[in-house]
């Protein structure tokens, strides 16, 4: 247990004031802790492990935690002494114009990925060289470090000493964490930047990996900033104890928001009475509340929209690839055979935790509406409604009827061209329209075009692709066409 909450735990009697206990904390330790944040501890840090007892002498039930979303095998592996070190190092991006430098250069970025680049061409290369998604998970576990690393950071430079880092096991990947406990003691203002500085620093990594890929020009790098961007999303979620979790609770000041979070949207619906849990809450930070949550809901609809619609030409890259690798296992020899039969393996990865994650989260999904439904006909009726028209559309889109196609040389996979899909889900092909596949040439499968170029291939925004498909049989001559490159 962190000195902090031992020192608070020693002082908790059933007769003190959180502000005597603040008071006789502060003197221990010879540090300021206000009476707001001893409460704080108290409620979600001491009293959910079974140290201190409710105001009514009760004892908290133990919930049994899932075992495949709880982090195990957790132990603390890096001292306090070399996270001083390494919160040296990067302390100085937390100066007031570095934060505004990084995150300019954040909107130059992204500008220039999603909607002047794109990134269909770094996951297109990742599809067909499989083996590369090592390097991804190793980057990835990198990124995840360093987020943890800028939570320390954030609380050495708000006055407060990070302590130990720790790993554990989260479903198959290695999982970070810090304890911050001592940024408790610090305000509203340095509470935040601590809860902000592993997202922070996520944006760090991205213009890292930008500038490797300026250097290099190596396209698969730039994979790493949309997966980036997909964990800086998670980590906003306020319905785990993540990031987003913190920094709403911080925000508006109140301790226990995670049981405060349901009974707020709930009293936000027209026509329902405000629940007695909400009505606690200032006006403001039930407003401040309700926006968050539904701010991140057309964020989360765009993005999941944007993976179901180009579902099918995923999955056409991934069995095109397949069908390439396995032709080379089949003419190699020696080492190169193994190392082809790895690809293999290693294609699989992706389409199985894609898999595993949406069957995982549509499962806990359906549980808790359908809990929340149960003796009340309408909600029934609503859930029932929004579930079958969600696999009505989900269905119309995934129904195999020609956009089947491995993604092409000359796409470039950008925002508006996402925004277009859109506006094509009538045709039931919204990932790849009659139209745009006719600009394609077919978007003809990779392992039916006789000698082509790796190496011209690699060139993002290459205007020149060999082979066109005839007929719609499949068949391929082998003619060089110039085609145009679109979103």
């Amino acid at each position: 247990m962190p000195d902090l909450l031992y020192f608070v735990a020693e002082q908790v009697d059933g007769q003190r004031s959180y502000d005597e206990i603040a008071e006789r904390v502060s003197e221990k330790l010879g540090k300021q802790l206000a009476p707001d944040d001893t409460k704080m501890l108290v409620e979600e840090k001491l009293r959910p492990l079974g140290v201190v007892a409710g105001p009514e002498g009760e004892q908290p039930q133990g919930q049994k935690l899932d075992p495949m979303l709880a982090l195990k095998l957790r132990t603390a592996v890096v001292p306090k002494d070399v996270i001083h070190a390494l919160t040296s190092v990067f302390y100085p991006f937390f100066y007031p114009p570095v934060v505004v430098a990084v995150l300019a250069a954040l909107v130059a970025v992204d500008v220039w990925l999603f909607f002047i680049h794109g990134v269909a061409q770094p996951a297109r290369a990742i599809a067909y060289q499989p083996v590369l998604l090592a390097m991804v998970l190793g980057l990835v576990v990198l990124a995840t470090l360093l987020h943890e690393i800028g939570h320390a950071t954030a609380t050495r430079y708000g006055g407060a000493e990070p302590g130990e880092m720790g790993v554990g096991i989260y479903v198959v990947w290695p999982a970070f964490y810090t304890d911050v406990t001592d940024a408790y003691r610090l305000g509203r203002g340095g509470r935040l930047r601590v809860d902000l500085g592993g997202v922070y620093f996520n944006v760090v990594f991205i213009l890292a990996v930008t500038g490797v890929y300026f250097l290099t020009g190596w396209e698969p790098l730039l994979i790493l900033i949309p997966i980036q961007h997909f964990q800086i999303l998670q980590q906003f979620l306020p319905f785990l104890r993540l990031d987003g979790y913190y920094i709403l609770s911080d925000l508006v000041g109140v301790p226990d928001m995670f049981a405060r979070i349901k009974p707020t949207l709930k009293s936000a619906v027209p026509g329902q009475e405000t629940d007695p849990i909400a009505a606690q809450l200032k006006g403001w930070v039930r407003v401040v509340t309700t926006l968050w949550v539904v701010l991140l809901i057309p964020v989360l609809a765009l993005t999941f929209g944007l993976m179901i619609f180009n579902l099918p030409r995923m999955i056409a890259t991934a069995w095109d690839s397949f069908f390439v690798q396995l032709d080379k296992v089949q003419h190699d020899a020696g080492f190169a055979r193994y190392f082809g039969v790895v690809q293999l393996v290693a294609l699989t990865l992706p389409v199985t935790g894609m898999i595993y994650t949406m069957s995982r989260g549509t499962g806990r999904l359906m549980s808790s509406a359908w809990s929340w439904s149960e003796g009340a006909p309408l909600r029934r009726g609503v859930i029932v409604a929004f579930t079958v028209a969600t696999a009505a559309v989900a269905g119309w889109v995934l129904l195999p009827n020609g956009d089947y196609r491995p993604i092409q040389p000359a796409e470039r996979g950008t925002f508006q061209g996402g925004v277009q899909q859109f506006k094509a889900l009538p045709t039931g092909r919204p990932g790849l329209t009659e139209e745009r596949q006719e600009q394609l040439h077919g978007a003809p499968a990779k392992k039916d075009l006789p000698g082509v170029n790796d190496e011209e291939e690699r060139r993002p925004g290459n205007t020149t692709s060999t082979g066109t498909t005839t007929g719609t049989t499949g068949t391929t001559t082998a003619t060089t066409t110039t085609t145009t490159t679109t979103p």
